[in-house]
């Protein structure tokens, strides 16, 4: 009979792993799947070029900004509750987008899709900290986090089969479909009230956080920092790569398969620190990673000021920065939300507006400065540096 419960027990929490990552990745395949569709999408809707990628700018814009709303609310209301919400504006703003014929109506619903999803992306993470022991969130998000990772490589493919084969309102459909199983399995989720967890008892009774206060917290703004500008260097390079390995010479497919290393690189790093988590302290493991991110970005500029690099010589250090985020990520992601623990939400949802912020920071400019595009992305890749130092100091902070 035990042995019956024990099996169910661990059923029921591989299943909630899948669901969580489903939640982690929902919103990076709105980005990602209709990618290949662009030209496509121009010519039915009979619309610019311009049009259509406003359609991707807008969807970030609307997804960096509305986590601010959906935080509040997932305190007030819960976990569940708010991606039941979320997900069913997503869900008909995906159906409305497979039945427009307009790129005003597309525009609008890609903003709604942003606010809707938004809500996932709130609350996976504080269902982690409010789901697990203290001593295990570390692991659950270094299992979850390195599936973000494969949506730019295999998002894009899966669009491009859908496209092929169904028509580009297909993807649409499919987004809606993930949408609706993810709906599905939250109804099985009972309510867990902030301050009932076992990660909550010890903080007390719940208190009333604004945003100012969170990041007034030095521990918590600290490793928000660290994740934001990680972020902001990978951001930098998913940026600049089309252009620069361009100038030397590099066609679209080399271009493409470049991605899939980093992608792999990435994966080693969560994964490798999900293996070593129960021997190693993060915090203990944390410097060690980012003095590894730290000579990776400067070897990258060394790279491009002294020789004419290659595609090789470029992804050498370029994989070790994935690897030190791969394994950076977990750490001070589960460092930053444990502060607050009767704030989850707000508390995820300014860390991900702050990532967002500082990757389109770091975007624009190396999309502005796009003629030099390799030494402009190893300057910003580089600039991070002493940013990431401020944030480890802070983060030591009570």
């Amino acid at each position: 009979m035990n042995s019956e419960i024990a099996k169910k027990n661990k059923k029921n929490s591989f299943l909630f792993l899948i669901y969580l990552g489903g939640l982690s990745i929902i919103g990076f395949l709105s980005t990602d799947m209709y990618l290949p569709a662009f030209d496509k999408m121009r010519v039915d809707l009979n619309t610019s070029k311009s049009n259509v990628s406003a359609t991707l700018s807008l969807f970030l814009a609307g997804f960096g900004i509305a986590q601010l709303l959906w935080g509040p609310i997932s305190d007030k209301v819960g976990k569940p509750k708010t991606v039941l919400m979320g997900l069913s504006i997503f869900t008909i703003a995906s159906l409305g987008i497979y039945f427009t014929k307009n790129v005003n109506i597309l525009l609008f619903l890609r903003l709604v899709q942003a606010i809707g999803v938004c809500a996932a992306a709130v609350s996976w993470q504080a269902l982690v900290i409010e789901r697990y022991p203290k001593e295990e969130t570390n692991k659950i998000f270094a299992t979850i986090m390195p599936l973000v990772a494969l949506s730019p490589a295999l998002a894009p493919l899966m669009g491009a089969f859908l496209l092929n084969y169904f028509g580009w309102r297909s993807i649409f459909i499919a987004l809606a479909i993930i949408a609706v199983l993810l709906i599905l399995y939250t109804l099985t989720i009972k309510e867990t009230k902030i301050g009932n967890s076992q990660n909550t008892k010890s903080a007390g009774p719940p208190s009333e956080k604004t945003y100012l206060s969170l990041l007034k917290s030095k521990r918590y703004f600290g490793n928000i920092l660290i994740y934001a500008l990680c972020s902001a260097a990978f951001f930098a390079w998913l940026t600049g790569s089309p252009f620069f390995l361009k100038e030397l010479g590099y066609n679209e497919s080399q271009i493409g398969f470049s991605f899939f290393p980093q992608t792999i690189a990435f994966l080693v790093g969560g994964y490798g620190y999900r293996s070593l988590s129960n021997k190693i302290e993060g915090k203990r493991l944390l410097p060690a990673l980012l003095i590894l991110y730290s000579l990776s970005a400067i070897s990258l500029y060394l790279v491009t000021i002294l020789i004419t690099p290659t595609l090789t010589i470029l992804l050498i250090p370029f994989c070790l920065m994935a690897l030190s985020n791969g394994a950076c990520y977990p750490i001070v992601v589960a460092e930053a939300l444990k502060s607050f623990p009767n704030n989850l939400g707000k508390a995820a949802a300014m860390q991900n507006t702050v990532q967002l912020g500082i990757c389109f920071l770091a975007s624009a400019v190396v999309s502005f400065f796009s003629k030099d595009a390799l030494l402009t992305t190893t300057i910003v890749m580089t600039c991070t540096i002493p940013f990431v130092y401020v944030g480890y100091r802070l983060s030591l902070k009570s």
